[in-house]
This record gives C-alpha cells, sequence and structure tokens, in this order.
C-alpha cells in the first residue's frame, strides 16, 4: 500500500499530453516551450511549482546521441514527462523496491538519483577504453587517431556540461527545500548527497579529459619520434652520398687538361676511391650508432 501512495502522485505523460492537459498548472506553456526540444537541464523554482528540463548525453543508458524530458511538480503531485525511455524504467525499479510513503518531492529526487546510478560504471568503463588506446599506441601508431580524439573529447564535454547543469539544478533544489522547510523531503537521500556525487562524477570526468589530453601528447610525442628517425635516415643517406656528388661535380667540369682524362686506369680509381668513401662513413656512422 504505500508504494501505491507514492505511485498515485506520479504521472508520466507524453509531450502532446502535456500540451493538453487539464486544470490548473502555472507555467505550463513555459515548460512545453523548454522541451520543444531540451536544450540543457534546468530548473525554475516558483512559490506554487517547479518545473524542469533534462538533456541527456547518450553513451551510459542509451545507444542515441540523446534524450530528453522534463518534469512538473506542484504541491504533491509530480508530472514526468518524456518521449523516450528516460523515466519509465526508472520508474518500474522504484516500483520493485519499497520506496514507503515517499512524497512527490521525493519521488523526484530518488528520480534524479537513480538517473546517475550507473555513470560512475560508464565512466570507468571509459578510462579502460582510454588506458587500452594507451597501451596500443606503444605498439602501433593507429590511423584515424584524431577523429577518435575528437570523438572522446565531444562525448567528454558533453558529460561535463550535463553534470555542471545537474549541480547548479542540485543546488536550486536543495535551496528550494531549505526554504519550504518540507521535512518530508529533508528525509532519506537529501539534495545535498545528490550534489556531492554528480560533483564527484564532474571530477571523474575532468581526469577523463586529462588523462585524453595526456594520451594526445603521447601520440604527437611518438609521431615526432618517427619523424625523427626519418629525418636521421634522410640525413646519414644524404651525408654518405655527398661525397660521390661531389667528386661527380668535380669530374663534370670537363676542363680539356683534367690529367686523369688521358689515365687509362682512372675510371678504376675514382671507383675504388669512392667505395671507400661509403665504407668509411658506414663504419664511422655505425661507431657512432646512428645506422
Amino acid at each position: 500500500m504505500p508504494q501505491e501512495k507514492w505511485r498515485e502522485q506520479v504521472h508520466l505523460l507524453t509531450m502532446e499530453e502535456f500540451k493538453n492537459l487539464q486544470g490548473e498548472y502555472p507555467y505550463r506553456r513555459r515548460l512545453y516551450r523548454s522541451m520543444c526540444p531540451a536544450e540543457q537541464c534546468m530548473v525554475e523554482t516558483y512559490a506554487d511549482c517547479v518545473l524542469g528540463t533534462l538533456k541527456i548525453p547518450g553513451g551510459s543508458r542509451t545507444e542515441k546521441k540523446g534524450q530528453f524530458c522534463g518534469f512538473y511538480l506542484q504541491n504533491n503531485e509530480l508530472l514526468l514527462i518524456e518521449e523516450g525511455q528516460v523515466f519509465r524504467p526508472l520508474l518500474r525499479k522504484m516500483e520493485r523496491n519499497d520506496c514507503g510513503a515517499a512524497s512527490a518531492g521525493q519521488v523526484l529526487l530518488l528520480l534524479f538519483d537513480l538517473l546517475i546510478a550507473n555513470d560512475m560504471m560508464y565512466l570507468g568503463q571509459q578510462e579502460e577504453l582510454l588506458s587500452g588506446m594507451e597501451e596500443g599506441l606503444l605498439k602501433k601508431i593507429p590511423e584515424h587517431f584524431h577523429e577518435t580524439i575528437i570523438g572522446y573529447r565531444r562525448r567528454f564535454m558533453a558529460y561535463h556540461m550535463y553534470y555542471e547543469q545537474l549541480l547548479v539544478l542540485g543546488e536550486k533544489m536543495q535551496l528550494r527545500t531549505r526554504q519550504t522547510q518540507d521535512a518530508e523531503e529533508l528525509e532519506g537521500v537529501s539534495w545535498q548527497l545528490y550534489i556531492d556525487q554528480v560533483a564527484r562524477l564532474r571530477s571523474y570526468v575532468e581526469f577523463l579529459r586529462d588523462y585524453l589530453v595526456q594520451i594526445r601528447d603521447l601520440y604527437q610525442s611518438l609521431i615526432d619520434v618517427e619523424q625523427n628517425k626519418v629525418m636521421r635516415i634522410l640525413t646519414v643517406v644524404t651525408t654518405i652520398f655527398l661525397p660521390l656528388s661531389l667528386i661527380a661535380g668535380w669530374y663534370g667540369m670537363n676542363f680539356p687538361y683534367m690529367p686523369e682524362f688521358t689515365y687509362r686506369g682512372a675510371y678504376y680509381v675514382v671507383l675504388a676511391v669512392s667505395v671507400g668513401i661509403v665504407f668509411l662513413e658506414f663504419v664511422f656512422f655505425h661507431k657512432k650508432k646512428i645506422l
């Protein structure tokens, strides 16, 4: 019976049902316009109601790019508006658990808490993916690495903004609870605990962003090392053949009285000198551990 009591206070509506809702719901049109579509997580508190929207990034709860939904709290009635599958699975989970005679405000807090319940696990999976990427870099430099980095950066940027907005939302809800001195909402899981949890998630995302920067720097360092190797090889090859170019240029001047032109074995002498120079250069570079 206690479980049914809180369920009677919560109504799940579609956008069309919310638009055509009958009754006194101040600022309803304002909320509806904010959800066409919702661009951010926000809350507005008034003397007689609380309304807000959620813009959820894709990843931990859905394979889609993201979902949006809204909520409207008035007296002890909570309206949840969605077109996707944001609140519905959370409500089913609450129905399986014994939530007791929770008020509408407590239900909203529990929904917000369940909404981020798996985010720490999801962010941990992202860290494992980054760690695997880092290990893979040390074995082989992958192709299209910059596209992968950009994808991660956009994802972490979206989640960082998401948690920033949730922090502001939680602080406003906490301030409202204190101002109304709602004893029922102050019981159980408080908004302060929710704020602390969101702050930890935001810190985790900031850590992942810094980790991503380190991986990008590692990639750039490896690219620089590869380029240095190529430049070193080109430098060595150029150095080896530079004396031969000098010899070829010297004897390519074709002055009429060059004595080597009249010597029968001049070709073989120049050939032996050229081979000797190349051999000595190889020995020198090998001792210097350049080759």
